[in-house]
């Protein structure tokens, strides 16, 4: 394969921007924001390092070609024509993924089918054998993603699983946030592990232990394996030498780590979650409600985020009255705090009764969501 290679990140809508900080600041150049998705540019060695401690990605796809067909057939004969030789071994296993937003072709499972096809046919005619199909533990993930009228990306997913997937998460509470918008959100708060952090509705702990792994700067991707280590030109040694390089940079979390939860099962939960992160000894944790939570102590402004139960979890009627008693706490015991707050429930947002800073659009898995800042040493003013 060649070094400089071209290379799609996609990520959640509302975590470009910060997926793109974060590429730029791992060396890829070229790097570009879309929508859900960062383009970049780098080699094998930035390949490696992007699955390994990129954060808001959800996987990292290596662009191989760009076309544009006019009919299935086309897209056939295209794909077959390309040599699949340097990506997958004669008889080893492949899994297609049809993005196709536009509708442009039948569906999704045909073009998924007749991409298989063509690569199969092409082994078969070549080597007298064929891949097989494996949806769930495949040796080459293929991505097709098509767009416009007929125009085609081309990738292969170097990530296998997606890269939310951390491996620290083996039981969780309801309406568990996901990995990669924990840290996104992190990200946006502008959190750099530079200040104590607090998530007084800590739930399963995902949010604690996405901020502790950025205060102690262990990559996330340490606990797990990806799809490059099955490609026919991967370099053990030099995948070693990323891997050593970034178990070097693992320091303690300078600042306080804290999270509270009223459920003891939660705190349960999230003390399993950050000890199978290694990160354990950063985060304190305690069996607490929010009113009752005191704030570390630190010279050093704090920000408090927090994914607090809205009506999916909230019997409708108790939400709004619950979020006031959020918006109480706040002004009387957080006070040089800036506190964010994700949320998908406008109406008790605004029974906070502070005045917010900032509104962000963002996706939490299915459902829309805001991501609300309240600088809580501006006063207390109605929203």
């Amino acid at each position: 394969m060649s070094h400089d290679l071209s290379l799609a990140l996609p990520t959640f809508a509302g975590l470009e921007e910060v997926l793109a900080a974060e590429a730029t600041e791992l060396g890829l150049t070229s790097v570009e924001a879309g929508r859900r998705v960062v383009t970049a540019r780098g080699d094998r060695t930035l390949l490696y390092r992007a699955n390994l401690e990129l954060r808001t990605a959800v996987r990292v796809l290596l662009s191989i070609d760009r076309f544009t067909v006019t009919h299935e057939q086309s897209l056939y004969d295209r794909l077959r024509a390309i040599n699949w030789r340097p990506y997958l071994p004669v008889e080893g296993s492949l899994f297609v993924d049809v993005v196709d937003p536009g509708g442009w072709f039948r569906n999704t499972h045909f073009i998924a089918q007749l991409t298989k096809d063509a690569i199969v046919d092409q082994f078969r005619d070549k080597y007298q054998a064929r891949p097989s199909v494996d949806k769930s533990n495949p040796d080459l993930r293929i991505n097709l993603r098509i767009h416009g009228r007929g125009e085609v990306d081309l990738s292969l997913d170097s990530s296998g699983d997606g890269l939310h997937r951390r491996g620290y998460r083996r039981r969780t509470g309801e309406a568990p946030i996901n990995e990669v918008l924990a840290a996104g959100l992190l990200g946006l708060a502008g959190y750099r592990g530079e200040q104590p952090l607090v998530d007084p509705m800590c739930g399963s702990g995902t949010i604690l232990a996405e901020a502790a792994l950025l205060a102690t700067h262990r990559a996330p991707g340490l606990l797990r394996s990806f799809g490059f280590e099955r490609w026919p030109d991967f370099d053990r040694a030099e995948w070693a030498t990323v891997r050593q390089a970034a178990l070097n940079r693992i320091r303690t979390a300078p600042y306080p780590i804290l999270g509270g939860d009223i459920d003891g099962v939660a705190v349960a939960i999230s003390r399993a979650t950050l000890d199978r992160a290694g990160v354990l000894p950063s985060v304190r944790l305690e069996e607490s409600p929010f009113a009752a939570l005191d704030p570390p102590t630190s010279d050093v402004p704090g920000l408090l985020v927090t994914n607090p139960p809205y009506e999916l979890r909230l019997q409708t009627g108790r939400i709004e009255e619950f979020y006031a008693e959020i918006g109480d706490t706040l002004k009387q015991r957080w006070p040089g705090y800036t506190a964010w707050l994700v949320s998908a429930n406008p109406a008790a947002v605004k029974r906070v009764g502070l005045r917010s800073a900032r509104k962000i659009p963002v996706m939490n898995g299915p459902v829309e969501a805001r991501f609300v800042r309240y600088d809580l040493y501006r006063g207390s003013a109605e929203d």
